[in-house]
């Protein structure tokens, strides 16, 4: 025999009203409990630099490309650069700037200026910097060296470029590696 309870002047079944209770408790859980928050986790672009064919090499957002081996000698420059961009702003970005290198050949100075910067469209192609970093090969043996820098925003940029620079005499000779994508520009976040 099902049950019936008279509410407002209507017979109403039991079941009826503890399914809307359930409902009302429901509610009033979601109101006081009801927020839903949660952490996003938003990665920066990362800029490669590969081989490329001839110079300068180039330099793939995001994106691993094919690799080389190439020697910088005293004062010799590797720059590598993206496809032309549809015109862009950039926010100041927080850097890290990496290279993966060994000396080949000399002794003191065994250093690299690693440069990342853009070309600007309204300038007839000039470039500028958002950081420079400055790496102090140690070793003949492969390693990666990197440092962190803080850039400023830039405004209607048309390529990102990433320069390699040795900052010894001629008979210093540095070898750079591309092929396991550790030579790169990383955007850890914005600058402060």
């Amino acid at each position: 025999m099902k049950k019936k309870v008279n509410v407002f002047g209507k017979s109403i079944p039991v079941l009826a009203i503890f399914v809307l209770g359930i409902a009302l408790v429901s509610a009033a859980l979601i109101t006081s409990w009801g927020t839903i928050t949660g952490l996003v986790t938003v990665e920066g672009p990362v800029f490669y630099a590969t081989s490329g064919e001839g110079s300068p090499g180039s330099l793939l957002i995001n994106e691993q490309g094919t690799g080389t081996t190439y020697t910088i000698s005293g004062q010799d420059e590797r720059i590598f650069i993206t496809t032309e961009l549809e015109e862009m702003d950039f926010y100041a970005p927080e850097l890290k700037l990496s290279v993966e290198a060994n000396l080949h050949e000399g002794t003191q100075p065994k250093l690299l200026d690693l440069e990342f910067g853009y070309y600007d469209k309204f300038t007839d192609g000039t470039s500028y910097p958002f950081c420079k970093v400055t790496v102090n090969v140690t070793s003949d043996a492969l390693d990666v060296y990197s440092d962190i820098c803080d850039g400023s925003p830039a405004n209607s940029l048309e390529a990102f470029y990433y320069s390699i620079k040795g900052r010894g005499t001629g008979d210093v000779k540095i070898s750079v590696k591309t092929t396991n994508q550790e030579t790169k520009a990383q955007v850890l976040g914005v600058a402060i």
